[in-house]
């Protein structure tokens, strides 16, 4: 069982961008709904997307990722503080191209990698329209007890709050455009 743990913040965009630099990363990511395990399989809408393992039974939330040409599916479990469980199988560009994802929940960002005083690694995500000027960004730990040096350019944390995952965001934003 894959476990993640990060912390997460709002970014104030407004001021200079330190983040900023070569390493960025294009990412569609898109949230599917009637995701079924069916004989060990990951199956949606009809397509095989991937062979299930152990502890996929509190899975909350299932996302495909497009990040520069390359397709992840993403399963992730409830999260408790700065914990959840998270699964990930890369897919296809094949059977990426043959899935119908319009009309699906999903936000576009530019992910920005930045190294820490403390040798950490932030990402740091500028959302795309219609969130655009939303930037968050969130550092992954070892454990929730890990000391983390945070940058001064980070606002309000998130970690724990609710309604701030990307998730929860891109299905604020379906239900938006198609009442």
């Amino acid at each position: 069982m894959g476990i993640e743990i990060e912390r997460r913040f709002f970014i104030d965009g407004r001021g200079e961008k330190p983040w900023r630099g070569d390493r960025a990363l294009s990412i569609f990511q898109c949230y599917l709904t009637g995701v079924k395990l069916d004989e060990g399989n990951i199956v949606w809408n009809g397509h095989n997307l991937a062979k299930g393992e152990d502890g996929l039974v509190n899975i909350k939330t299932w996302r495909i990722r497009l990040q520069d040409g390359e397709a992840i599916l993403t399963a992730k479990g409830s999260r408790t503080g700065a914990t959840a469980t998270e699964f990930e199988w890369p897919l296809s560009k094949d059977l990426f191209d043959s899935l119908s994802l319009e009309g699906l929940p999903s936000v576009t960002k530019t992910r920005y990698l930045w190294d820490g005083e403390d040798g950490l690694l932030w990402e740091v995500d500028e959302f795309e329209s219609p969130l655009e000027g939303l930037i968050i960004a969130e550092v992954e730990l070892e454990s929730e007890s890990q000391p983390v040096i945070i940058p001064s350019w980070t606002g309000l944390e998130l970690t724990g709050i609710k309604g701030w995952s990307n998730a929860a965001l891109a299905r604020m934003l379906n239900d938006a455009m198609h009442p």
